[in-house]
């Protein structure tokens, strides 16, 4: 099935599913670092606001063998547990004193993003820029989000740097920062994904043999520790909160190299300056274009934090991320 017949398979169920009280309407949505995702929005007809649910990945479930009319009822109960956000609407949109508490920043790459950053109040920060949204409410399987727009700042009569002021003060506290080490997150991971058949044994000896191989052979990464916010969402933005970095590398007492793993999370190490700043770069390049989701990819460069100077600077000129598509 060709995917634009898809689509419209899809929206005509859901019509006939719900009935004539609802609109839904399909959607083009773009999304980081040029990617635009098809989605599908419904809403009743006496609601302003509409979710929307992506559809691309259940194309690839159909391609894959999924029987069509399995992805259309698991659409329609994805909406029916899902059915609204309590906390938009149009008025509460408008107010900007009932939203401030819940206007955050993230970090996302600059080059890759340019057209939409016309839209968006922005901050540089190196190759990156921080853009703002609204965190509207966490549930179990992510959090209901809303990017600000240069729209918004005029309907709520502020200037830009109200809006990062108010961003700054947010962000922290609702989006506290968390180091772990690198075998905490791999535990973690393997609890989640084995279940019942996880066995903590088998996977320290296998941890600690990996260590033993890595001292031995002296690797271009030293030890790493991952740095992101608890709910490991754009925790690469916890790379620019204030005194994070730098309390981290007084604990340890040494530099820091940062690598963006993605715009959910970075990489933190001691940095003893004998390391190919170069190399580095292409490997986390080469990690990107294979193991990281396009909308999720941050930089391919490699950061370094001065305790001496206090301060982040870009150490690496490898190739920039690029956008994939037209935004």
């Amino acid at each position: 099935m060709r995917y634009e017949l898809f689509l419209q398979v899809i929206k005509e169920d859901l019509e006939k599913r719900l009935g004539n009280d609802y609109q839904i309407a399909l959607r083009s949505i773009p999304k980081n670092n040029g990617v635009v995702l098809d989605g599908i929005s419904i809403c009743k007809k006496t609601e302003a606001i509409a979710p929307t649910i992506y559809l691309n990945d259940f194309y690839q479930e159909l391609l894959d063998g999924k029987p069509l009319s399995r992805i259309c009822d698991r659409l329609h109960q994805l909406y029916l547990t899902n059915p609204e956000l309590p906390y938009l609407d149009s008025r509460v949109l408008s107010a900007y004193q009932e939203i401030k508490g819940h206007i955050v920043y993230k970090l996302i790459n600059t080059r890759s993003n340019s057209l939409l950053l016309k839209r968006l109040p922005h901050v540089s920060f190196h190759d990156m820029s921080m853009v703002c949204y609204l965190l509207i409410e966490q549930r179990e399987n992510g959090y209901i989000t809303a990017l600000i727009h240069k729209e918004h700042l005029k309907a709520w009569g502020i200037r830009e740097k109200e809006l990062f002021r108010t961003a700054m003060e947010n962000t922290p506290s609702l989006l506290p920062p968390v180091i772990r080490p690198m075998s905490e997150v791999l535990k973690r991971l393997a609890q989640e994904t084995l279940g019942e058949d996880y066995q903590e044994d088998v996977l320290n000896a296998l941890l600690e043999a990996a260590e033993a191989r890595r001292m031995e052979q002296n690797p271009i990464f030293p030890l790493l520790y991952v740095l992101t916010n608890p709910a490991g969402i754009n925790g690469a933005t916890c790379m620019a909160y204030p005194q994070v970095i730098k309390d981290f590398a007084d604990r340890i007492g040494q530099d820091l190299l940062i690598l963006p793993s993605s715009i959910h999370e970075v990489l933190l190490t001691a940095d003893d300056s004998n390391y190919n700043y170069e190399d580095m770069s292409l490997l986390v390049k080469d990690i990107n274009e294979t193991e990281v989701p396009p909308e999720d990819r941050l930089s391919n460069q490699v950061y370094r934090y001065s305790r001496k100077e206090d301060q982040i600077t870009l150490v690496s000129h490898g190739p920039a991320l690029t956008g994939t598509k037209s935004q």
